[in-house]
């Protein structure tokens, strides 16, 4: 029995050692079982997962609406405030197709545009809007942001009483943040024109704060209530102008018109004669000198 019992033993030694070996080989794997090693690694796991998908319910909360809002914006943008001008520039391929190539002009991106839209306001001046209209689509044609060049197109709209196209272009600078005084004004005209009083007195007003030292947008403000016998509210607008402006003999027939509508002889007195002396109208002399006769 003692064979038997050497026998165990030593098969039991050689057991150890290859457990001792196998333990020894692949420490690091049996190292991870260990409870506490397991429990740091979930721990861990599950705070990065936390960490994750917070990240991600932040960027999809932050930027998907700007993403929605962004895009629609751009669809809208299009639509509505280039419409007319794709559609011009249709219109004007002939004139881009007819364009001499090898006529180069020796200035700058920045000197050709300011030359271009010069050129396109003498042409307005001289009431050849088809021409002006062909000059300040060149310039959009180079710069398509070029807000001068909008506003040439929607002043040149607004005088061929192209009234939708003109306040889609009013309408787009307002958007732009690069609205002045004159696009306030154009908006007040087609408001008047659409029969919205209230809107087109808003916009004459903002066009006069935005350029309190122009005589001709208080002069706006004084027509418009005269028109709409707001004859208190025209009186302070027209003398306005005339303080800004003083030799202007339009600004002065409209402030004794004023003075008349208001019932203020001695205005209209101290104004008409010096009306007199720098008109040579002698039918409307007359006939102011008629009507401020007839103020009690």
């Amino acid at each position: 029995m003692s064979w038997l019992v050497w026998i165990l033993l030593i098969l039991a030694a050689i057991s150890f050692v290859v457990l001792a070996f196998v333990i020894g080989r692949h420490w690091n794997e049996i190292r991870l079982l260990d409870p506490d090693s397991i429990r740091e690694e979930r721990v861990r796991k599950k705070r990065d997962e936390i960490v994750a998908q917070r990240l991600d319910r932040i960027k999809s909360g932050f930027f998907t609406p700007i993403a929605a809002a962004a895009r629609s914006a751009s669809v809208r943008g299009k639509i509505a405030f280039h419409g007319t001008y794709i559609k011009l520039l249709k219109l004007d391929r002939f004139y881009r197709q007819t364009k001499n190539p090898q006529v180069e002009i020796p200035r700058s991106d920045a000197e050709r545009l300011k030359s271009t839209i010069e050129e396109a306001r003498s042409l307005a001046r001289d009431l050849k809007y088809g021409d002006a209209e062909r000059k300040y689509l060149e310039v959009l044609g180079l710069d398509k942001r070029n807000v001068e060049a909008y506003k040439g197109l929607a002043a040149l709209y607004l005088k061929q009483k192209m009234l939708p196209q003109a306040k889609e272009t009013f309408e787009f600078l307002l958007r732009t943040t690069e609205a002045d005084d004159a696009c306030y004004a154009g908006l007040a005209e087609i408001a008047e024109e659409e029969g919205d009083v209230s809107l087109a007195e808003r916009m004459y007003r903002k066009a006069a704060e935005m350029s309190p030292k122009c005589p001709n947008r208080h002069a706006d403000l004084a027509t418009f209530y005269l028109e709409h016998n707001e004859t208190e509210k025209a009186w302070t607008f027209a003398r306005r102008a005339m303080e800004l402006e003083p030799k202007s003999i339009k600004y002065l027939e409209l402030c004794i018109e004023t003075a008349i509508r208001n019932g203020e002889k001695s205005e209209a007195v101290n104004r008409f004669d010096r009306f007199r002396m720098r008109s040579e109208d002698r039918q409307k002399i007359q006939s102011l000198k008629e009507r401020i006769d007839a103020i009690h």
